[in-house]
């Protein structure tokens, strides 16, 4: 009996890591996002870690635990091979174990997650499940079952325990994805659209008369932001520029991004010189490498003051009024992650909280009517 328990472990944990691993495939293929409690897992999925051969990683991830689950399910349908399915499944496991203690080291050491506090805890708990999978594989090596075990009665519990945890795993996906994408909306008033722009507030570029108005709450090292920009500044103001005002605010993450503020300060002098979205579209393109010495860099490049970029980088009290007052008024409008967007549209606004329900909110249908056609973008997968 010792050894029927072991296996449905097995079962039971080598088929939660099937669902975490294809929860993320799905995330890695489409850009959704997972519930994090961080950026760990944008990190991740933006990192070249996240594909290989072209393949997302956690593809891979998915046909591995896959196995296990085959193998723990053969066994019960061929118990007189017990003992080769053991060991069959201390192999895989242990090399499952080598790949992803090399994978754990290169978010948490190679991509800084560790030292920043945000690692990916869906990657974390795939290894884990593994983890506990290989410890289960190496105890049941010594386990026998007995012969009156009632094998037909236990496959079918199996097979059955295995089924729901693939209807939980769809189901939570699939929830997660409409959660993702639908955005809120509420009539608009003269104290929210003054808190949003009617003041001033944010840089602005495209139609000031434009009936539809996009404000974006963004964080310059936010991997998310990224995604975000690559989709408006590639695909959707080059066509629809002339039909919508963009407002850019800041939100810097700072708990999470320790240059968000630097660069915000950075962007925020370049605007004071009049080049503003040259310095938005450089932070962007370098995310990677964003350092002081890199915007100064970057300063120089654009033929700008790189000593008052530096002195406004240094010294964060300069535009610290002009930025705490984004991240202010935009969590009284309701923003607590990044990126946000806020399009007002009509009498309405739309809260849309990351970058799914933004494609959202452009391809409702009266929004959709306006600008002509649906928003189709294509996803950077990279």
């Amino acid at each position: 009996m010792r050894a029927v328990l072991i296996n449905r472990l097995i079962l039971l944990f080598a088929g939660l890591g099937m669902v975490i691993a294809g929860l993320l495939w799905v995330s890695h293929s489409t850009g959704y996002a997972l519930p994090c409690t961080g950026t760990g897992c944008d990190v991740v999925a933006r990192s070249p870690y996240a594909r290989f051969l072209g393949i997302p990683t956690a593809a891979y991830g998915f046909f591995y635990f896959g196995l296990l689950v085959l193998l723990t399910l053969s066994r019960l349908q061929y118990p007189e091979q017990w003992s080769l399915y053991a060991r069959l499944l201390t192999a895989f496991s242990t090399l499952g174990m080598l790949a992803f203690a090399y994978l754990t080291y290169l978010q948490l050491v190679v991509l800084g997650l560790y030292a920043k506090g945000s690692p990916c805890w869906w990657c974390l708990g795939a290894a884990g499940s593994n983890l506990i999978v290989w410890l289960l594989s190496l105890l049941g090596l010594r386990t026998v079952p007995t012969e009156d075990a009632g094998w037909g009665h236990e496959l079918l519990k199996a097979i059955m325990l295995t089924l729901l945890l693939m209807v939980a795993g769809v189901a939570f996906g699939a929830w997660q994805w409409t959660r993702a994408n639908k955005p809120t909306v509420v009539d608009a008033d003269q104290v929210r659209l003054k808190k949003l722009y009617l003041d001033g507030q944010g840089w602005r570029r495209g139609n000031p008369n434009a009936p539809l108005i996009i404000v974006e709450f963004s964080d310059f090292q936010c991997p998310a932001c990224k995604q975000a920009y690559d989709i408006l500044e590639k695909q959707f103001l080059p066509k629809y520029g002339d039909r919508v005002l963009f407002i850019f605010r800041h939100y810097p993450l700072t708990n999470l991004h320790p240059m968000a503020w630097i660069a915000a300060s950075a962007a925020e002098e370049a605007g004071a010189q009049g080049k503003f979205w040259e310095m938005y579209h450089a932070l962007f393109q370098n995310q990677q490498e964003m350092t002081p010495r890199n915007i100064e860099q970057i300063a120089k490049r654009l033929g700008l003051d790189s000593q008052k970029v530096a002195q406004a980088m240094q010294n964060e009290d300069i535009y610290f009024k002009k930025i705490f007052r984004d991240l202010s008024e935009g969590s009284e409008l309701g923003v607590n992650s990044t990126p946000s967007f806020i399009v007002v549209y009509r009498g309405k606004i739309h809260t849309a909280r990351g970058m799914g329900a933004l494609i959202s909110t452009l391809n409702s249908p009266e929004i959709q009517a306006y600008l002509g056609e649906r928003f189709e973008p294509k996803l950077a997968t990279e």
